[in-house]
């Protein structure tokens, strides 16, 4: 069994556009029974010099941070009010001073979150520079992230679901249909497995790949995952094969389906990706036009561990 969604921790910047992250949190949440989490991190005041330069005062008086804390509680208690979240729905606000991606990190694992929720969306030059705070969070994060872009559906009418065909992959993609068990327990959704064939694969160059993959054989690889990895979930799920750079098949493959989510595992073959996110999850993640579901290493083992459990259940 999968874990449970019991709370959902959401990240929210208290401004409007934050109202869109905090709805599909909340959407999760009642669509699983969970409680929500609402999270807000403050940074120091900028203030600017006589020529210009920006910078942060070292040590903030406690009577400022004191009036700041209580001008964004007031914020935070306006978009609860704003969005109709009901008391026994929310399992808490937390707000605190500190980088807001490395305080969702340490929240979720103080709450024992079992999804964690956040904005793809900020500051253009800030995440150039930077790198977004949803993409620290999900290079962190031992739990699901969502990353929520727009104003989708959710929970989700069309999933797509790129895979690799390698065994981490399938513990993501697993993992990925049992979080969708939860919020669609209907499985009244379209789900879609994508596999992009690399020059690598049909070389028959990259890990776990097989020899000269060729389009035909490929088809017939991800009939053979899908089969494997979706049997005894209730999901019927599609297949699909692209060939060229899989990041820019995904997202062209995102532009011509439309799905209202993405899933997908922050590594594949050999795990290494996992250094700097994954070069493909991280595209993704930072260009992609809808919400992505973002399955980390830890979670996926999680899964691993307990698809081997039940088999061995089985074999008892």
């Amino acid at each position: 069994m999968s874990r449970k969604i019991k709370t959902i921790l959401i990240g929210t910047s208290l401004n409007p556009p934050s109202d869109d992250v905090v709805k599909a949190g909340l959407g999760l949440a009642r669509a699983t029974g969970a409680r929500i989490c609402l999270v807000h991190a403050f940074l120091p005041q900028v203030t600017y010099s006589g020529g210009g330069a920006p910078f942060v005062t070292p040590i903030l008086a406690d009577e400022v941070v004191k009036s700041e804390r209580m001008l964004l509680t007031r914020r935070l208690d306006e978009q609860v009010k704003r969005l109709g979240i009901r008391p026994e729905e929310l399992a808490g606000t937390v707000l605190e001073y500190g980088p807001p991606h490395r305080f969702l990190i340490d929240t979720a694992q103080k709450v024992g979150a079992d999804l964690i929720v956040v904005g793809a969306t900020e500051s253009p030059r800030m995440a150039k520079l930077f790198g977004s705070t949803a993409e620290r969070v999900v290079r962190k994060a031992t739990r699901p992230v969502l990353t929520v872009r727009g104003t989708r559906a959710m929970p989700p009418k069309r999933v797509l679901l790129p895979v690799d065909l390698s065994p981490l992959s399938a513990d993501a993609f697993r993992q990925g249909l049992r979080v969708l068990n939860q919020i669609l327990p209907a499985r009244d959704a379209a789900l879609e497995a994508f596999f992009v064939m690399t020059e690598y694969d049909r070389q028959g160059l990259a890990p776990e790949a097989e020899p000269e993959l060729s389009g035909a054989n490929a088809g017939r690889e991800l009939a053979r995952f899908v089969e494997t990895n979706a049997k005894d979930t209730g999901w019927t799920v599609a297949a699909k094969v692209s060939m060229g750079y899989a990041d820019e098949e995904i997202l062209a493959r995102m532009e011509e389906w439309d799905p209202d989510l993405i899933v997908l595992g922050t590594h594949g073959r050999g795990g290494f990706e996992r250094f700097l996110l994954g070069s493909v999850a991280s595209s993704v993640v930072r260009n992609a036009g809808t919400s992505v579901l973002v399955i980390p290493p830890e979670a996926a083992l999680e899964e691993s561990l307990a698809r081997e459990a039940e088999l061995q259940g089985m074999r008892v």
